[in-house]
């Protein structure tokens, strides 16, 4: 790739960026009337949606910088301006972290918990779906559902469901690996990203705290300040009745609102839902 190539391709996806950020504006603008934000006008405007004066002046910003946003120009907006922009607009939750990412910058927290689908289909899903052990953990890596390959494996549930991190460091769950050092520091790694998405969650803080209090083996991973995103890892497990058995974790997102996650292990040789288990 010649030497500059990059740089213009991040510069046209820039731009292609503003541009979005521009149009989703005016629309959701369109999308509104005097009447939804409280205003009170003229029964003869023929205008259909807000003006950008009216917008401007919801959201307390000057009316030439927002119509500047409107205009797509490279211009800095802080999480506070995007927030007063999202409630002059009247943007639901989905369309407020859109409006973040087009502008660069970090998805922000649910102004709300999200609501978390029932459990009980978690678990049903679980023990109907999957073969191999499996759970499902929320945003804090609490733990939702598991099967019963996952209590017999992993020895998730005999500490009650409990949060699978800190199982990992100081429950029985974490000895059951035997790569249990390269599993612990992959996790650390991945905790360490997802809080970084999390940064005003005090929560995210709380629990390195308190797992760093516990073990030292993640207290000293957690000061390198490795990340990784969540992918496809091989861990070896101590089988109960098999021995050391190799599997391959697949994590895949349920939810992105609620970020809850299907942890799934792999068994090896199963390719299909004939295969059985163990």
């Amino acid at each position: 790739m010649p030497l500059g190539t990059d740089r213009t391709d991040r510069t046209d996806r820039t731009k292609k960026k503003r541009t979005e950020l521009a149009h989703f504006l005016r629309s959701r603008r369109a999308a509104l009337s005097p009447q939804d934000v409280g205003l009170v006008t003229s029964a003869r405007r023929a205008r259909v949606g807000l003006r950008r004066e009216e917008v401007a002046v919801l959201a307390g910003v000057s009316a030439s910088w927002y119509a500047w946003l409107e205009q797509g120009r490279p211009i800095k907006v802080s999480d506070g301006i995007l927030d007063a922009i999202s409630r002059a607009l009247r943007l639901g939750e989905p369309e407020r972290v859109h409006l973040y990412r087009l502008a660069d910058a970090n998805p922000p927290l649910p102004l709300s918990d999200p609501d978390v689908p029932d459990s009980g289909l978690f678990q049903r899903m679980v023990d109907t779906q999957l073969l191999g052990p499996a759970c499902v953990i929320d945003r804090y890596w609490e733990v939702l559902a598991f099967n019963e390959p996952a209590a017999e494996v992993l020895s998730l549930g005999r500490e009650g469901n409990g949060n699978f991190l800190t199982s990992l460091f100081t429950g029985s769950h974490g000895e059951r690996y035997l790569n249990r050092a390269e599993v612990a520091r992959r996790m650390t790694a991945r905790f360490r990203l997802q809080s970084s998405y999390g940064a005003d969650d005090a929560r995210y803080e709380e629990m390195a705290d308190r797992l760093a209090a516990g073990d030292t083996r993640f207290a000293e991973l957690w000061e390198r300040h490795e990340v990784e995103e969540f992918g496809p890892i091989t861990v070896e497990l101590d089988h109960p009745e098999e021995g050391p058995v190799p599997f391959v974790l697949f994590t895949m997102d349920l939810d992105e609102a609620a970020r809850t996650r299907l942890l799934v292990y792999l068994p090896p040789g199963v390719s299909g839902p004939e295969a059985a288990w163990p």
